[in-house]
């Protein structure tokens, strides 16, 4: 189990809450952030149960019974912790890696100040601040339904493109801070150009709305943008066949925001 959104609906949760043990969903959600702290891929030792979570023997009972904790020799063990989280061996690997990036980034001493900064998110630059050495690299376009690694989207321009409508939007927004997050959070994955860009936008407005860091202007739907498409039941601009459809279901939704 993760703690998401969608928590406070999961079966589990729910039947704990209406067998008057909400305490226990209270346990259960530090023993996560405990995990995720030490990176002990779901095991919560007894004695960090008994006295950092302070949890009582009830409470923990509640979740052995609702098969939320598994009792081993020396403390408990979160049910399927790693399905649903990143492992000890996954976050170290994404840690690394992002250092290397930076590490790597510093040396492109060449490089301007505006170029930099966009290194320190995407690993490449803009356009107008292209180094020669990753040229090549950066002017190449993926299809949005083409695979990739998390690797391969972050040197996309795709994700530059994304990063700069970001900033437009958000501009008090930490995207390092935010990409660090991401990073970790989908290393393994593997998922097409569109699907990443969805998922970027997605944590980039969550953080954002967390941080009660307001946009600096009202989303203006066009044709293109991610919820005309979902108006449309399309998964990418690539399934725009008929323009003329799209640009009015645009602005049928700029319409119905006025306020």
């Amino acid at each position: 189990m993760q703690l998401v959104n969608g928590f406070y609906d999961n079966d589990k949760v729910r039947d704990l809450v209406r067998i008057g043990r909400a305490d226990s969903v209270g346990v259960f959600c530090m023993a996560l952030s405990l995990c995720g702290d030490r990176l002990t891929d779901g095991f919560v030792p007894r004695r960090a149960m008994l006295s950092n979570i302070g949890a009582t023997q009830e409470q923990v009972q509640a979740l052995v019974d609702e098969g939320m904790l598994e009792e081993v020799d020396d403390g408990w063990i979160i049910h399927d912790y790693t399905a649903h989280n990143r492992t000890k061996e996954q976050v170290m690997h994404a840690r690394a890696d992002a250092k290397a990036r930076k590490s790597k980034s510093r040396g492109h001493s060449t490089v301007t100040a505006v170029s930099q900064r966009d290194m320190r998110v995407t690993s490449g630059q803009t356009p107008e601040h292209q180094n020669t050495r990753t040229q090549k690299k950066e002017e190449e376009y993926y299809s949005s339904s083409k695979e990739m690694t998390l690797a391969m989207f972050q040197d996309s321009r795709e994700l530059a493109a994304a990063n700069s409508m970001m900033r437009a939007t958000y501009p008090n927004l930490d995207l390092q801070d935010a990409w660090n997050a991401f990073s970790v959070r989908h290393y393994a994955r593997i998922s097409t150009v569109g699907d990443w860009i969805r998922l970027w936008r997605g944590w980039c407005e969550n953080r954002a709305q967390m941080g009660g860091i307001p946009p600096s202007k009202p989303h203006v739907h066009t044709w293109a943008c991610e919820h005309t498409l979902k108006a449309l039941h399309l998964q990418s601009q690539d399934d725009v066949t008929d323009m003329a459809s799209a640009v009015k279901k645009a602005n049928e939704l700029n319409q119905k925001e006025e306020p």
